[in-house]
């Protein structure tokens, strides 16, 4: 069986983690998969928006720990297990670099490597039986795909903490009131809520899109006057695509704007 499923519609790239029967559990070959499709789906103009999800009743209970015990049997040098801990890193990095918007809808349990993907994406609704642990305290163990990053700026740094420290499970409904999730929806409805999330930003305009992702990551960093630099660069950049053009002749002749990232 195919650990990763793969497909296409409506100018959506559709993956699914497809290891129902041990939670989705990530093999390490299963990142370098996602790495090769993210580059895949970054080159090919057709796809304007990235939809994850997992198969059964969990999004990913994390890392399969047969796969990684090498890590902590003492086998490994202190400079091997850092190159292979930058190596699974990748991931977070393609994923946050990604020009096009990624949606995790979350259908059930996001653990370790799970939670860190759903994070990294730009947008994430949940499933009413989704939840979320950061529980690397509870194993000896410490963040390593950029939680430490990622979690203060989407719930704040007191909220980031209590759940790290804890370890603690969160409930879809307490990840939406902490903003860690947009939307909790029924289970049934989650992946037609998704596509159709998915559909109307694969509608919006591409340059648009990829400036809103890189300027609103480089924008927790800067200060205002640097932000405004890099927003005036945006709409130089807008102002000269075709995209504009057609948005505006669009807009004036009360019809569906068809942009082509041009």
């Amino acid at each position: 069986m195919t650990d990763i499923l793969y497909e296409t519609q409506d100018q959506i790239a559709v993956i699914t983690f497809n290891r129902p029967e041990v939670l989705n559990v990530f093999r390490r070959s299963m990142f370098q998969t996602l790495l090769n499709l993210f580059e895949k789906i970054e080159k090919d103009d057709s796809i304007r928006v990235i939809l994850l999800t997992g198969a059964g009743r969990a999004f990913s209970a994390g890392i399969d720990l047969d796969e990684v015990s090498h890590l902590f049997d003492g086998t490994m040098t202190m400079e091997q297990a850092r190159a292979e801990l930058n190596e699974m890193q990748e991931l977070t990095r393609r994923m946050v670099n990604m020009p096009k918007p990624i949606i995790s809808a979350i259908n059930g349990v996001a653990v370790g490597v799970g939670a860190e993907v759903a994070i990294s994406s730009d947008i994430r609704i949940a499933s009413q039986m989704a939840s979320f642990e950061f529980a690397e305290v509870k194993r000896g163990l410490f963040e390593t795909n950029g939680v430490m990053h990622r979690l203060p700026r989407l719930i704040g740094m007191g909220r980031a903490a209590q759940v790290m420290l804890t370890g603690e499970r969160i409930s879809a409904q307490s990840a939406m009131d902490m903003g860690l999730v947009t939307r909790v929806l029924p289970t049934e409805m989650l992946m037609r809520e998704a596509l159709e999330t998915a559909r109307s930003l694969a509608a919006n305009a591409p340059i648009s899109m990829r400036l809103v992702k890189q300027v609103l990551h480089k924008s927790y960093d800067l200060d205002l006057e640097s932000v405004m630099t890099l927003e005036t660069e945006g709409t130089l950049e807008c102002i000269a695509s075709e995209d504009l053009k057609e948005g505006v002749t669009a807009f004036l002749e009360k019809r569906v704007p068809v942009y082509k990232g041009k």
